[in-house]
Formats: structure tokens, sequence, C-alpha cells
């Protein structure tokens, strides 16, 4: 997936989260309403995460329902691993050894992490959030999973690539967190 694309598909993203949480109706209860520089600030214990939760976001309506800002965040982590996904196929297509084996653990792990991400929007869209927190838990242990793979083979382009997704899957955690605790 290519970056022009990515950025394509996360704004035409955002214009559904926030048609679907701004109808008034759809808004979920008992969910804070705050600006994006009070979610990012309340959400990022880093300056790093704060900084992409701040690029994550800036598409956005400045203030509004923090479901919205963490089916976001979600979507965006979801993408992004789509994308790792397909790097991960090209290297297999190359690979031997060691780097195969921990390329295929990564497309394991990615593949459950995009499946439990999913699951976590629906639940968000639906304002019900009994497994989301554990869900997102599972999701940043197979990612972080996939990075301890890659320890032998860290010389590879998937190591920076599965360290910026663990970014973006903290970020929507703690973005998620402020709904559903941590």
């Amino acid at each position: 997936m290519d970056t022009e694309r990515a950025a394509l598909t996360l704004i035409l993203a955002l214009a559904t989260v926030s048609s679907h949480f701004f109808a008034g109706a759809d808004a979920c209860d008992n969910v804070p309403t705050m600006d994006i520089d009070a979610a990012c600030l309340k959400a990022c214990t880093s300056e790093p995460l704060y900084q992409l939760c701040q690029d994550t976001l800036r598409h956005a309506d400045r203030a509004g329902e923090v479901t919205t800002y963490a089916v976001i965040a979600t979507r965006f982590a979801k993408l992004s691993y789509e994308s790792t996904m397909e790097t991960v196929d090209q290297l297999l297509q190359k690979a031997s050894g060691d780097e195969r084996a921990a390329y295929a653990n990564c497309r394991d792990k990615y593949d459950l992490a995009h499946r439990l991400m999913a699951a976590v929007v629906n639940q968000l869209f639906a304002c019900s959030f009994g497994s989301a927190r554990q869900e997102y838990i599972d999701a940043s242990v197979a990612i972080r999973s996939c990075g301890d793979g890659l320890w032998a083979v860290r010389s590879s382009p998937l190591y920076d690539v599965n360290a910026a997704d663990q970014d973006k899957t903290m970020l929507a955690y703690d973005l998620g967190a402020l709904i559903v605790g941590k």
C-alpha cells in the first residue's frame, strides 16, 4: 500500500467516523468529549506518542467524542498492519532460514493483530466495549512478538516498520483506554 493510498483511505475513514459519531443519536453514553490536544495529553505518556497522536488526528474535528479519536487511531494502526503484511509477503518470497522463520512469525502475528483491531473498531462503533481492552492488549502483544522475533535479523527493513507499528498500536490502545480503561 503506497503512502498516498494510505492517506486517502485514512481521510475516508475519518469522514465515516465523524459522520457516525457526530450525528448526535449515535454518540456513546458516558464517553467524554474533549479536544484533540486534551485527548493526546491525557492518553500519551511520551513526547513521541503525543506527536504521533497529533499527526494521526490532524484531519479529525478539533473537538469531539473520545470514541471518534479511538476509532481513528485503531483504524490507522489496522491500515498500517495491512501495509506491513504486504511487505512481509514480499520479504517471505526471497527469505530463507532464520529470516524466513521470523517473517512467517510476523505474518501470523500481524494477521492476528489485524483481526483484533477490526473487532475493536466494530465494538467502538457499536458503543459496546466489553472485550475491547483485552483485544487492544492482545494486538499489542502480537505486534511486539513480531518485533522480538526480528531481533536476530534487525538489519531487515521490517525491523523499523514493526517499531513504528508498535507505536501506532500503543497510541490506539492509549486513546481507547480513555474509554475502556488500562
